[in-house]
């Protein structure tokens, strides 16, 4: 698949078939490509915590207020935000803005370079974060920011709306 492609057909999937496995080799490649995301001063202010064991994924199903894809998928990607790693450099801007927009990036590459795998996922911000840092076992000042169940779709992928570019767009020329 393309990137473009990639791009294109990935969608928020909320229902995962649970008979197909993905292979923990395939995790960790999407892993290491996904490091090539962009930091502010390369500071990387990221941790990852992969989660296939079933009861661990009930515990931050529960966290997440009953969102059972999480549970479904074969895999959950935690991903972890260290804002004293970019406080270091640049202050509180850093620790407030930079490092949540590094894992933002970091997300964004995890979700379509695991769709270039023929992978789904869905961005779950919804989620109680002491109980989910406390499931991490997380240590003090590192929280995680999003939760990516991670698998094979079984439902079908959804367009849905979006703005028109010409709704949103300014140029300033």
């Amino acid at each position: 698949m393309e990137l473009l492609e990639a791009i294109r057909t990935r969608r928020s999937i909320r229902k995962y078939d649970s008979n197909k496995d993905v292979p923990k080799e395939t995790i960790e490649k999407i892993l290491e490509l996904a490091l090539n995301a962009p930091s502010a001063g390369n500071r990387q202010p990221w941790r990852l915590h992969v989660v296939r064991n079933s009861s661990m994924k009930k515990l931050l199903c529960e966290a997440a207020f009953g969102q059972t894809y999480i549970e479904e998928a074969p895999w959950v990607i935690c991903v972890v935000a260290v804002p004293e790693e970019s406080a270091a450099r640049y202050g509180d801007r850093g620790r407030n803005l930079y490092c949540i927009q590094d894992t933002a990036a970091l997300i964004t590459y995890i979700m379509l370079i695991a769709r270039e795998f023929g992978l789904d996922t869905c961005w779950i911000g919804a989620f109680d974060e002491d109980r989910v840092n406390g499931i991490l076992k997380l240590p003090t000042g590192q929280r995680c920011v999003a939760m990516l169940p991670v698998g094979y779709a079984a439902e079908p992928r959804r367009d849905r709306p979006r703005k028109p570019l010409k709704e949103i767009l300014t140029f300033h020329e």
